[in-house]
């Protein structure tokens, strides 16, 4: 679907993607955990990508949290069965949310489980105040996927995706590349691409 040239980032294990468009971080392998810096009193969850970037608490065009989730998943969560369907404790989660938001170092071996931490995964990705999709790009995306099929379908939406902002382009991909592993485990987590697709359709599209 992204016919890129590839270049590998010198600070970390991502691929830099080059197109006639843009410049995009996709990963490589599985996620290689980042030591997140402390930033006292800053806000992650509700926070436009943009800010993240700007105020530093990315890797790669991949924020600290995001990466931080992905990998105790990846570690712990994989065969998990209902991995995305598991309910957490509420008052555990929204502890969680608040020390990363005051800007504490969380580490999520000691403080956290599977189903804290997949509740906070698709949190962060609902209150994105942009989403990774915005509408523009979702409205010519769901409108493509009704006239044309097979190479001309993807031609349109590689076209479409490319036109995204760097930021979101490449957590969008981040976030695929993660979801491609979880169902390759669907034997065990029962998460089938069919499963991931209508949960995370929203927290993507919103």
């Amino acid at each position: 679907l992204f016919p890129l040239q590839m270049f590998k980032c010198q600070n970390c294990d991502l691929q830099k993607c080059k197109s006639d468009k843009k410049e995009v971080l996709i990963e490589l392998t599985s996620p290689t955990l980042v030591s997140q810096p402390a930033l006292v009193g800053r806000s992650v969850f509700g926070v436009a990508l943009e800010i993240l970037r700007e105020e530093g608490q990315m890797a790669c065009g991949v924020p600290f949290i995001l990466r931080d989730m992905v990998e105790f998943l990846d570690k712990h969560g994989m065969h998990h069965r209902g991995l995305f369907r598991l309910c957490s404790s509420v008052a555990r989660t929204k502890q969680l949310r608040q020390q990363w938001d005051r800007g504490e170092m969380v580490n999520l071996e000691q403080e956290g489980d599977v189903p804290m931490v997949a509740s906070l995964l698709k949190l962060f990705f609902r209150e994105l105040p942009t989403a990774i999709i915005p509408e523009p790009q979702f409205l010519t995306v769901f409108q493509f996927m009704g006239v044309w099929d097979g190479p001309e379908l993807n031609r349109s939406l590689r076209e479409n995706l490319l036109c995204l902002p760097a930021e979101h382009l490449t957590v969008l991909l981040y976030l695929v590349r993660f979801l491609s592993r979880v169902a390759a485990h669907s034997q065990s987590n029962h998460m089938p691409v069919e499963n991931l697709a209508t949960i995370f359709g929203p927290c993507i599209f919103q």
